[in-house]
């Protein structure tokens, strides 16, 4: 009788083990995805001629890239790009590229101009090819330098 206790309670630990381990390759699948989207919809707001574009939109385009790059960011440990990701002084490509374009609460400030202006064409690339490549960190270590040249 308690050969048979055990066996099922084996049985039953196995099927919650493998329910356990599919369920989280599948939630895995679902935040490289999310973060893949991301990034790509991220490289499209840097792809805008903000010279053309009026005061009120430019605003509306640096809340949507803050929001792309800060869910970017959130999801990234939940991801199997996390591993690949460039760590340089404690914080991700990602992180630094965020703090960069944040940053910007005096006049004298000019990192967002420089982001979206100078920058604008290399951070695009980059992030195309990320989307397309996540597990490339040259990607991650060009983009990094990017943000560094930026001014975070």
């Amino acid at each position: 009788m308690k050969k048979r206790l055990l066996i099922i309670a084996l049985i039953f630990s196995f099927m919650f083990g493998s329910y356990t381990l599919i369920n989280q390759q599948i939630q895995r699948k679902k935040a490289n995805d999310i973060f893949i989207n991301c990034i790509y919809e991220l490289g499209g707001c840097f792809g805008v001629d903000y010279s053309k574009v009026n005061e009120e939109d430019k605003i509306s385009y640096y809340m949507k890239t803050s929001a792309y790059l800060h869910t970017a960011i959130s999801i990234l440990p939940f991801t199997s790009y996390a591993n690949v990701e460039n760590k340089t002084g404690g914080s991700t490509a990602l992180s630094k590229l965020y703090m960069s374009i944040s940053i910007n609460a005096t006049p004298q400030s000019i990192n967002r101009s420089i982001a979206f202006t100078e920058k604008e064409e290399s951070i695009q690339k980059y992030l195309h090819f990320m989307s397309v490549n996540p597990n490339d960190k040259k990607n991650w270590d060009s983009l990094s330098k990017i943000a560094v040249d930026i001014g975070y």
